[in-house]
C-alpha cells in the first residue's frame, strides 16, 4: 500500500522530470520565421486595419473578444492564417454600447493600436461593420 507521503514524492519526482523535458518548444532566438511574424503583428503598435468576429463581451472590463480573421497590409485585406481570439478595448462608452447591440459572430472592421497601457484599442470602425 502507498502511503500518502510516498504517493507526494511520487508526484513531486515524476513533475519534476517533466518539466525538465518540457522546456520551451524553441530556444530563444530560435524560434520559426512565421511566429516571429504573428508575435510583431499583434504588437499593433502602429494603427492597423483588421477584421474580426465579436466571441463574446467583456463586461468586467467593457471590452471585447474577437477572433481575428484578417489584417489589411497596406494596398489589400489578407487573410491571418492561424484565426486567434484576443481582447480589444472600445474607443470610448459610445462604442462599447454599439458592441453590446451586436450579435455575437458578427464581423467587425476597425483599426486597432496599442494604447499608453499596453491594451489592444479600437481607435476606429471601419467600413463593413
Amino acid at each position: 500500500m502507498i502511503t500518502p507521503t510516498l504517493a507526494f514524492f511520487i508526484l513531486l519526482f515524476s513533475s519534476s522530470t517533466f518539466a525538465q523535458e518540457g522546456g520551451p518548444a524553441f530556444p530563444p532566438g530560435q524560434q520559426p520565421a512565421e511566429l516571429d511574424s504573428i508575435i510583431q503583428q499583434m504588437k499593433f503598435e502602429k494603427p492597423t486595419r483588421i477584421v474580426g468576429r465579436l466571441k463574446s463581451l467583456d463586461g468586467y472590463e467593457d471590452a471585447i473578444w474577437i477572433e481575428w480573421t484578417h489584417v489589411h497590409d497596406g494596398t489589400s485585406w489578407r487573410q491571418v492564417l492561424n484565426e486567434m481570439m484576443f481582447k480589444v478595448l472600445p474607443r470610448d462608452e459610445g462604442m462599447m454600447k454599439l458592441f453590446r447591440a451586436l450579435k455575437l459572430g458578427t464581423s467587425i472592421h476597425m483599426t486597432v493600436q496599442m494604447d499608453a497601457n499596453g491594451n489592444r484599442r479600437v481607435i476606429s470602425l471601419d467600413e463593413g461593420t
